[in-house]
């Protein structure tokens, strides 16, 4: 089995009689123009037509990305775990490719000596994540969990891809993947997080960014060690959320919480003797058959990568930048239609927040305001000394996407892109209130 590095969770895995793409992405502009990569890579250059499979462990564009799949042969199928809701399916079918549809946990034959087994995240158990989502209800077998890992086996070899899952919830799909995989020997670990935290804070020092920037790579590197002592491999690769931020807000680089990879491998390996690192460039291949790596690995030079950015990915247009400008009048308009749904949304999931209110920053140096007890609105020309409240600040035109709903932007989306400045008082992560935000739409 041979392991090839093309992008951030972009590897080829060649079992000897089966070749599987994962997660797509390598054109620059991810998260509607902010992510890229750094060193830029070639994909003209690749050849795809070696493809057997391609599998996609989640919707997000860093994993599936509508552009590189342009440059992929149409008649390569697409693996996808049978998810409750068919985003993911049924935007691979727009775009003119099949998907099949593989049931949680099930053997699925690449060949005659390969196989795939995707895992929801979840392990298809509402109860772990449901609190996301809201009452599941009783019809609902399949999992509402966005993420999967996958275990990609041969003859000889097993590999575990374990993707953007969080430990946390993933824990007990691992262990199974454990119980029926004793000796693992690759696994695909994340180790960043990838979120508007810290570099989206708008009122913090540089001494709270440091320490912002510093919990976050932790957790990050929590959740990868955490996987890699759960699982065991002889091998591991630190890889996924690794990427550069272009457009009009390059400058928020300075602050994300990403550590090199080589830095990320030696702080896990630390933790997790037992297992060995491996690091790849691109197109650079690891195979276990030799235990050996094609080439040594390069370390990215951060005097280049900060030059690139700054005479290259910092001229880069957002998609919403050749949007009209939205008057206050069409903001409001779309706020008031949206805000039922986020009461539906708040009372699906208990919400419960005493007197927290929500602004959005709109034309004038006004705001939105929206009080989370009732849900009653105005407009303000400040956050009138308040002391609990979130404030997220967004361009107009990005806004009004989201306004409208995900067939134009995703609140998540933006978020993960860097797309929004965000101040909160008290300064304490509420995940309840940006999961409760994805529902504002009409």
């Amino acid at each position: 089995m041979k392991i090839t590095k093309l992008g951030s969770a972009t590897v080829i895995i060649d079992t000897g009689d089966a070749k599987i793409l994962t997660d797509p992405w390598l054109v620059d502009g991810a998260y509607y123009g902010s992510w890229s990569n750094f060193p830029p890579i070639p994909v003209e250059d690749i050849n795809f037509t070696q493809i057997d499979y391609i599998y996609v462990s989640h919707i997000h564009p860093d994993h599936f990305d509508v552009k590189t799949f342009d440059f992929i042969p149409k008649n390569i199928p697409v693996l996808i775990h049978s998810f409750e809701k068919k985003f993911l399916k049924s935007n691979i079918e727009r775009i003119g490719f099949k998907a099949i549809e593989l049931p949680n946990a099930e053997e699925f034959q690449l060949s005659k000596k390969s196989s795939i087994t995707i895992y929801a995240c979840d392990n298809c158990d509402p109860s772990l994540c449901g609190h996301m989502f809201g009452c599941i209800p009783s019809n609902i077998k399949g999992s509402m969990q966005l993420d999967t890992l996958s275990v990609i086996k041969n003859d000889k070899f097993t590999l575990v891809n374990t993707n953007d899952c969080s430990i946390d919830i993933a824990r007990n799909a691992l262990k199974i993947v454990k119980m029926n995989n004793p000796s693992i020997d690759f696994a695909l670990v994340g180790y960043s997080p990838a979120s508007l935290y810290p570099h989206c804070m708008m009122n913090y020092t540089d001494e709270q960014m440091r320490e912002g920037m510093s919990i976050a790579i932790k957790r990050g590197l929590i959740n990868g060690i955490k996987a890699v002592d759960l699982l065991k491999p002889k091998y591991f690769m630190p890889f996924a959320g690794t990427y550069v931020l272009g457009g009009k807000n390059y400058k928020k680089n300075k602050n994300l919480p990403l550590i090199e990879l080589q830095k990320a491998a030696k702080l896990i390996r630390e933790k997790c003797k037992f297992s060995k690192s491996v690091l790849l460039n691109f197109n650079q291949s690891f195979d276990l058959n030799t235990q050996k790596s094609s080439k040594k690995y390069n370390p990215i030079d951060p005097n280049k990568r900060e030059k690139y950015i700054k005479e290259v990915l910092s001229k880069q247009k957002y998609t919403y930048e050749n949007d009209a400008l939205p008057k206050n009048e069409e903001l409001i308009n779309l706020f008031e239609k949206s805000i039922l749904r986020l009461r539906l949304k708040a009372k699906e999931i208990s919400f419960s927040e005493k007197n927290l209110n929500l602004y959005f920053d709109i034309n004038d140096n006004k705001f939105f305001k929206i009080n989370l007890d009732d849900f009653k609105n105005k407009i303000t020309n400040s956050l009138e000394n308040n002391s609990n409240y979130m404030r997220f600040k967004l361009d107009p035109r990005l806004l009004k996407r989201a306004l409208m709903g995900p067939k134009y932007a995703n609140w998540n989306n933006i978020e993960i892109g860097a797309h929004l400045d965000y101040e909160r008082k008290p300064d304490i992560q509420k995940m309840n209130v940006h999961i409760l935000l994805n529902s504002m739409h009409i």
